[in-house]
């Protein structure tokens, strides 16, 4: 059952992202924020609707998909005094984050390592791409601050993230520490 869930989800992610696909990510910058307020990004909206952010989240994670539902964003930011113990450096905290967070979505897809700007706050990066099937793909990117760790997920169907890729990722730079956790 725990490799079948996986699949189940690939296949409905394909079968969703599949419907759509010329989504284009365009308008003026709006700023969205997690429920705990401690970041926020800027993302092209063309009006209130734009963006959809799953309010079910766990607080620390900013969920937010394109009205299409064709692109998906995942930002979560974790204070490093909350998970020293789990994760003492940025590469123990990408594989709590691939273990806890994004175990589902990524475990049967291979990363390849890749490159990504990001913004100057930031002090060490990882970054990979991944392909989940043949309609869809993506970027995750572990990132670490002075005080945080912020896992950047983008995932898209292949033409929509193709179409929005220099948008989706100008995102990554405008990622704002707002409150500075300790």
């Amino acid at each position: 059952m725990k490799k079948l869930l996986p699949l189940i989800l690939s296949i409905v992610l394909c079968f969703i992202f599949s419907s759509c696909g010329n989504t284009s990510i365009k308008g003026d910058l709006k700023s969205y924020s997690n429920a705990d307020k401690s970041f926020s990004i800027e993302l092209p909206a063309s009006n209130d609707e734009s963006w959809v952010i799953n309010e079910k989240s766990p607080s620390s994670i900013l969920d937010i998909s394109d009205n299409e539902d064709t692109v998906n964003l995942r930002i979560q930011c974790i204070s490093k005094s909350q998970i020293h113990l789990v994760a003492p450096d940025l590469n123990g905290y990408k594989d709590y984050s691939l273990m806890n967070t994004l175990g589902n979505i990524l475990e049967n897809s291979e990363l390849s390592e890749s490159t990504a700007s990001v913004p100057d706050f930031i002090t060490e990066t990882l970054s990979y791409d991944f392909k989940l099937s043949s309609d869809a793909r993506g970027t995750v990117l572990f990132m670490e601050s002075e005080k945080c760790y912020y896992t950047y997920f983008i995932m898209a169907i292949d033409k929509a993230y193709t179409n929005n890729e220099k948008a989706l990722k100008e995102s990554i730079l405008s990622l704002d520490e707002i409150n500075k956790s300790s």
